[in-house]
């Protein structure tokens, strides 16, 4: 690593993704929760499909404002903690808060329960903006090369996949540990209790990297920049490069949350295993990623990132292709087809992104002479959260197909399902290849 940033400081900065705990508990459990497949006995659903996509879109709508404006906002702060920081230590722990809310729906009915589920998203996803936003940001702020913003990049993802595994693996552990009365799982109370401990966790981290990065001392040698206006802001993203790269991501990541989402239902409805090998898969996929994060530096160095990235998502392709084809009778192969995804998503989902939207925000800094870090990695969450929109959409409506045992006035998730939005990630992933093959090499 460069000698201007010392492992101390790649490390603390490292520890603000713990965000990403709290964002997998969101992705893999929260549809679970409120929709429920109809292999789990603990659970009963608690929304149609349909008043759950209008909780999702709600709450995005008031998303996608949010994260150019925090952005906007954090570009131009003078805050003592730093420009960025400040949003962080706002937004800490009111994240947590209405992460553990989430789960603790009030249930006298479905149009309260469905009220209650928009207003909690709605600020939920606030919260989470004051602290994502500004964290993707800091890339570019604490780097003075390219070196080290792959570098920033390659912490930052090593952290994010060590919190997302943990957030991943220790459910199916915790759960069925947490959640038992006088001997009987209740799932209701192991969901509870294991989101309350991994909330803690995650917020920590986030203070963790607020007090003791020390971002005002790391960036005061920066070179001064522009202050602009928000809409003079929006003007610069009128770049072809940019315009690709933000679809290339946005179709990409559509694709990769429908298939982490798909996770718990796959095991459940298509592998039919007991919810405690979530684990095993967890570490298969997201493991191969880790392993291939030094390799994947190495070639970022070497190589631009555009073909290392083509490579990935042709691997991921084919490992979700395969996956169409398992059942409980050869369940065994799946793991091997989590491996080639996992290889896919070390730079797809991982490295590459911030790595090259902090070399496009470090571009337009040192020629346009102006302060677009926070807005850029603002725009990117708002695209982010958007493909949160899409894969819950697509999970609400399609999960439930050819399911007609009706439970409580609402079907639950089935294995041709679960398949059908598999086929949805596919497409989605072959669109967003398309776009990243007409982008310019880095």
């Amino acid at each position: 690593m460069s000698s201007r940033l010392t492992k101390k400081s790649y490390i603390i900065y490292g520890l603000g993704v713990s965000y990403f705990m709290i964002d997998q508990i969101y992705n893999q459990w929260l549809s679970y929760y409120y929709l429920p497949p109809e292999t789990e006995k603990n659970l009963v659903p608690l929304l149609k499909p349909q008043y759950l996509v209008l909780a999702f879109i709600f709450a995005r709508i008031i998303d996608a404002i949010s994260d150019p404006v925090v952005g906007f906002l954090s570009d131009n702060s003078k805050s003592r903690f730093g420009k960025r920081s400040i949003f962080m230590l706002i937004g800490g722990l009111p994240l947590g808060l209405l992460t553990i809310m989430y789960f603790y729906p009030v249930k006298s009915s479905q149009l309260v329960t469905l009220i209650y589920l928009s207003i909690v998203g709605g600020l939920y996803f606030t919260a989470y903006t004051l602290v994502a936003a500004p964290y993707n940001a800091l890339i570019p702020d604490l780097a003075s090369n390219k070196e080290e913003r792959l570098n920033l990049s390659t912490m930052q993802s090593t952290f994010r996949l060590i919190f997302t595994g943990i957030a991943m693996v220790l459910p199916g552990i915790l759960i069925s540990k947490l959640g038992r009365i006088n001997g009987v799982l209740n799932t209701e109370v192991g969901i509870r209790k294991t989101v309350i401990l991994i909330t803690i966790l995650s917020v920590l981290g986030i203070y963790a990297c607020v007090f003791f990065l020390k971002e005002k001392q790391l960036t005061q040698n920066r070179p001064k920049t522009e202050s602009l206006g928000f809409m003079k802001s929006i003007s610069h993203l009128k770049n072809k490069e940019i315009i690709l790269y933000f679809l290339g991501y946005f179709f990409f990541f559509c694709g990769f949350n429908i298939l982490r989402g798909d996770l718990t239902y796959y095991l459940s409805a298509v592998m039919q295993k007991d919810i405690k090998y979530l684990t095993v898969i967890s570490v298969v996929l997201f493991g191969m990623a880790g392993l291939f994060f030094p390799i994947t530096n190495k070639f970022g160095k070497k190589y631009s990132y555009k073909k290392i990235l083509i490579v990935d998502m042709l691997l991921l392709i084919i490992g979700t292709f395969g996956l169409l084809f398992i059942n409980k009778n050869n369940s065994i192969f799946a793991y091997l087809l989590f491996v080639i995804c996992g290889t896919g998503l070390s730079g797809a989902a991982f490295i590459f992104p911030q790595a090259m939207l902090s070399e496009i925000s470090a571009k337009l800094s040192e020629i346009k002479k102006v302060s677009l870090e926070g807005f850029m990695f603002g725009i990117q969450g708002m695209f982010l959260k958007l493909a949160f929109l899409v894969q819950q959409v697509v999970q609400s409506t399609l999960l439930v197909a050819g399911n007609q045992n009706i439970q409580n006035g609402v079907k639950g998730a089935t294995e041709l399902g679960v398949k059908i939005t598999l086929v949805v990630a596919l497409v989605l992933f072959g669109v967003s290849l398309f776009f990243y093959n007409l982008k310019k090499e880095d």
